[in-house]
């Protein structure tokens, strides 16, 4: 019996290869609608199973926990902890294995490596000394820090990372216990760590971290909170029982007696370090899964009509194998046999077009979305292959091969022949299907003008300053931590750099916009009293005169200058948020407030900047002079009549003439950076608009079939009616009506759904609603538009049928 089956089910793929063969134009068609539809829903499952289905890339990562107090507004140094509170922390719990933690405000470039030819560039990360023991890391070559390693005087060392290690230092395999320049410093390198870990993939998307050096606790107790923490829970200890144990250390910790100031301020979260890294993902992430099974339903859909029309020229041959004696189940085998290998192709081509949609994703390094350089068609991607061609090959088969092997098919050797069509029962399914169609299509329309129509309010929020034709540098200087000389080395670079013809305006900054921030205590009305909290902390940057004008941040006052020196007045600029909190209804320039200990005037107010995102509120925000306060480093920013990029080789010269230890950084285009923050709405936005134009296009190409099948059905009829007198136009027009019928019907099912579906996404749209009258305006008359498109040459077609060729034709 087995055996029988198994016979017929050779017999039955034998048969279908030949008659696939036969008709390569209709195979080649449906294998490409096939591979485009299960070739996007692999690479997008690839993408949901890395960012939030597949677990962290580390040993236990469900015990792992990320550390923070609630979202603020005041920058990284509300979200992280002080030296002491972290070792407070670490001391006291019972629900952590261990707690570690890496300094929050590292930034690219922060290491200069020398000795190996000109200087080059590195980006570094101070960690907690046993931050990949709780990691559950282990290197490749060498070992981890010790405890000796993060203690004051200690020798300096450094681990590398294997990408560091093959592109600057040859892959040397000896290089543990050698030792390299970092910074002007010899630093003994410990270890290279494995391929697989990549730091910017869970802790900061996009970012290539080169090297990791040691937190020394005892320089830092005095630098305010600085430390974002992780934790290890202890078998048998779960998140709530974490959560409430901080919750009672919090108040405790010892930094809230050392700065008083910030008692109350601070909570101990703990959540999964998964939910950290995916969890504000979820939803646009489902959005985007959702969209791509819209697509393959599109593809079944397609594929049953376009089965269905083949129905016609086949009915025959499936009555003689009735009359031969083949039974309605055999016949369905058949037809479900060809659906397999239609599906089964359709997915190996997909396939290779999943694998390269994400090794090219993969190598995004400007989407700032987390472990995006992780992605890859895994065993699950093969898994979900052949669970999605599997369905497929049953959703596109079962309703042709249902309506094929159904019914009395001897009657069929009556109505097959070239004069006679298959009767109305199979063009009221098509245009089921057809309705259908445009209906799945009408959804992703309205989806993908709502995130466009989004992302276009995101592109015209005012950002507080112009990033086109403006770009940035790190600066390696050394002033000694000496104002007076550090305001001699900022003068003399901004002097030469503003000689490069082409350079409109030069400033510097230690912090740049859209990227790493920090903040310090709140400023204050002098004289004015407030109540502990009332007053929010704001972003702090540290500037020269001409960064302002560098960004084309709109300012009311004046800028500094190289007078506000160190002994004279002390200045402070303020943005309008800041201003109209401490002076409402006033003037704030020229006003006296009390910012980092000390009374300032009040020189200049600018408008806000959006300095932490672009959608959020820009929050309060306080520029202090270069010359009277410490910068944690100098981003060179220079505004240019040429391309940014141009100058970059001019740009690095200069500084190397002033500091030959200028290593070659990453000249960016602050442009970039700009892209960079809304790039994961424009990677969103992008892929369910490819996708709501695939639908379309399938949906298109349904309808045309449709309508060009029922042309053909009705050749005679439309003869006749053109011998009795019917106009080209009216043969055209009633054609078009009938099309516009199917669209506007699907249309109206399509909104229905448009509608529930825009309210689920509500949360991803920026200056939208959910019922936008332009988006769904947009969407109707864009498939009303198409359809009539679709159906126009079918149309023509049928006005140009000569009547008496139809009369005799039947």
């Amino acid at each position: 019996m087995h055996l029988s089956a198994f016979d017929s089910f050779l017999q039955d793929l034998r048969y279908t290869v030949r008659t696939l063969r036969r008709d390569r134009v209709f195979t080649s068609v449906a294998v490409l609608i096939l591979a485009l539809g299960i070739g996007a829903n692999i690479a997008v499952f690839s993408v949901v199973n890395t960012i939030l289905l597949r677990p962290l890339p580390f040993p236990n990562p469900e015990q792992l926990a990320w550390i923070a107090p609630p979202e603020t507004k005041c920058g990284f140094s509300c979200e992280t902890y002080s030296a002491d509170a972290y070792e407070e922390f670490r001391a006291q719990n019972h629900s952590f294995q261990d707690v570690t933690g890496f300094f929050a405000f590292s930034t690219s470039d922060n290491y200069r490596l020398t000795g190996r030819g000109e200087p080059l560039p590195a980006t570094g990360i101070t960690i907690a000394g046993n931050f990949f023991q709780v990691l559950g890391i282990q290197p490749s070559l060498g070992r981890l820090f010790t405890v000796e390693e993060t203690r004051k005087n200690s020798r300096p060392v450094v681990l590398l990372t294997s990408a560091f290690w093959k592109r600057r230092l040859a892959a040397d395999p000896a290089i543990v216990g050698k030792a390299i320049d970092l910074n002007g410093q010899p630093t003994t390198v410990i270890g290279v760590l494995p391929k697989s870990f990549d730091f910017g993939a869970v802790f900061s998307p996009g970012t290539k971290v080169d090297l990791y050096v040691p937190a020394i606790l005892d320089d830092m107790r005095n630098w305010g909170n600085i430390l974002t923490l992780l934790g290890r829970l202890k078998p048998g200890v779960n998140m709530t029982q974490a959560q409430a144990e901080a919750q009672v250390l919090a108040p405790q910790l010892y930094f809230n007696t050392k700065y008083p100031e910030s008692k109350g301020r601070y909570q101990l979260i703990p959540k999964s370090l998964k939910e950290h890294v995916s969890g504000k993902l979820r939803r646009s992430l489902i959005v985007l899964w959702s969209a791509v099974g819209m697509i393959l339903l599109i593809v079944c859909v397609n594929l049953s009509n376009l089965l269905l029309a083949r129905a016609v020229t086949r009915s025959k041959e499936l009555a003689v194998r009735s009359a031969l004696g083949a039974g309605r189940m055999r016949l369905m085998g058949q037809l479900l046999t060809e659906s397999f290998v239609l599906s089964g192709t359709g997915a190996v081509v997909g396939l290779g077009l999943a694998y390269a949609i994400t090794s090219f994703l993969a190598h995004q390094g400007s989407i700032a979305l987390p472990l995006l350089s992780n992605v890859r068609v895994d065993g699950a991607a093969l898994a979900w292959t052949l669970l999605v061609s599997t369905a497929v090959a049953v959703l596109f088969g079962v309703v042709p091969g249902l309506k094929m092997a159904q019914g009395n098919l001897h009657e069929s050797l009556k109505d097959t022949g070239q004069r006679m069509s298959e009767g109305s029962k199979h063009e009221r399914t098509r245009a089921v299907l057809v309705i259908s169609e445009v209906s799945l299509a009408c959804v992703l329309l309205v989806s993908a003008g709502l995130l466009l129509r989004s992302f276009l309010r995101v592109l015209d929020v005012d950002l507080g300053f112009q990033p086109a034709m403006a770009a940035a540098l790190k600066v390696d200087y050394d002033d000694g931590d000496s104002a007076e000389k550090r305001s001699v080395i900022f003068q003399q670079v901004l002097r030469r750099i503003q000689a490069i013809p082409g350079i409109e305006a030069a400033g510097m900054v230690d912090y740049l916009p859209l990227g790493q921030n920090r903040s310090w205590g709140a400023p204050r009305v002098k004289g004015k009293t407030y109540r502990p909290g009332e007053l929010p902390s704001p972003l702090v940057y540290v500037v020269t005169p001409g960064y302002l004008r560098a960004m084309g941040m709109r300012l009311r006052g004046r800028d500094f200058s190289w007078e506000d020196s160190p002994t004279g007045e002390k200045v402070i600029i303020f943005n309008e948020t800041v201003a109209r909190a401490l002076w409402p209804g006033e003037d704030a320039v020229g006003q006296i407030a009390v910012a980092n200990g000390k009374d300032r005037r009040v020189i200049g107010v600018i408008a806000d900047v959006h300095q932490s995102n672009v959608e959020g509120e820009p929050g309060w925000q306080v520029y202090f002079p270069a010359t009277q306060e410490s910068p944690t480093g100098a981003e060179l920013v220079v505004r240019t009549k040429l391309p940014p990029t141009s100058l970059a080789t001019t740009l690095i010269s200069t500084l190397r003439e002033l500091n030959p230890n200028q290593p070659a950084s990453e000249f960016q285009p602050i442009q970039r950076i700009v892209d960079r923050a809304v790039s994961p709405r424009r990677f969103f936005m992008l892929l369910v608009g490819f996708f709501a134009v695939l639908g379309l296009t399938l949906a298109a190409l349904g309808v045309y079939g449709v309508i060009s099948y029922s042309v053909t059905r009705r050749t005679q009829e439309i003869g006749i009616r053109m011998a009795l007198g019917a106009t080209h136009g009216r043969v055209q027009f009633d054609v078009l009506k009938h099309t516009l019928s199917l669209a506007l019907l699907g249309i109206a099912f399509g909104t229905i759904a448009s509608v529930a579906v825009a309210k689920g996404i509500a949360s991803l749209l920026f200056g939208t609603q959910p019922t936008d009258a332009v988006t769904f305006a947009g969407m109707i008359l864009l498939l009303s538009a198409v359809a009539l498109i679709a159906g126009y040459l079918p149309a023509r077609r049928a006005s140009h049928i000569e009547p008496m060729i139809a009369l005799r034709s039947n």
